[in-house]
């Protein structure tokens, strides 16, 4: 049973009681919808970020920092995530142990307008490659918007190179061109801050 007294945030509640998920295993009707390149009508995003450290070391930070830890700051909250490999529930103040992993579905709640407005977003890791060293990222179906995340890590002179690109679109102009660029932008910063901030204190 998914215990809703460990989850603070309405918008998340509202997103299991739509979805009509009271068990992990109800989450498996929820299905996650990539990035077509074939399409043309995506839109395309890109932050790039620079961290001193091997590029080893920044992997590992990655994939072994608790998603709660990973997904929190002043607009992203943690949520819940489920993972399909073994159905299981993992709540903020969980032993993370597990990493980062493909099948793992991660529902967060966003704070806009100083929190006036909460938005519930669910995105599926769907690729986690150690060789090459990218995360591949999807929405969830019936998201405000479709497409795909894409964080790649590459070693430079510095140290580590991170690209983070993103392809959406949704059913507003609005939204795709005047709130989605500054808002995920505001997001993805405080993401890959947070694992800055937790390869430091490595």
């Amino acid at each position: 049973m998914i215990d809703l007294n460990r989850i603070p945030h309405i918008k998340v509640k509202k997103f299991l009681r739509d979805y009509n998920i009271n068990h992990a295993q109800d989450f498996t009707r929820v299905n996650s919808i990539c990035y077509n390149p074939d399409d043309k009508s995506y839109l395309t995003h890109q932050e790039i970020f620079h961290f001193p450290h091997p590029v080893d070391r920044v992997w590992h930070a990655y994939t072994t920092i608790d998603p709660a830890r990973a997904w929190n700051g002043a607009m992203i909250h943690f949520g819940l995530q489920y993972f399909r490999g073994d159905h299981s529930i993992l709540y903020a103040g969980d032993d993370a142990t597990g990493g980062l992993q493909a099948g793992q579905v991660l529902i967060l709640n966003l704070k806009l307008a100083g929190g006036a407005v909460q938005l519930c977003v669910g995105h599926e890791i769907k690729e986690v490659n150690g060789t090459e060293k990218y995360i591949k990222i999807c929405y969830l179906e019936n998201s405000a918007s479709q497409g795909s995340q894409f964080i790649r890590l590459s070693a430079t002179p510095q140290g580590t190179r991170v690209v983070h690109d993103t392809y959406y679109k949704s059913n507003s102009w609005f939204r795709d061109r005047i709130l989605y660029p500054g808002l995920h932008t505001k997001a993805l910063k405080e993401f890959h801050g947070n694992v800055r901030k937790y390869l430091e204190l490595g």
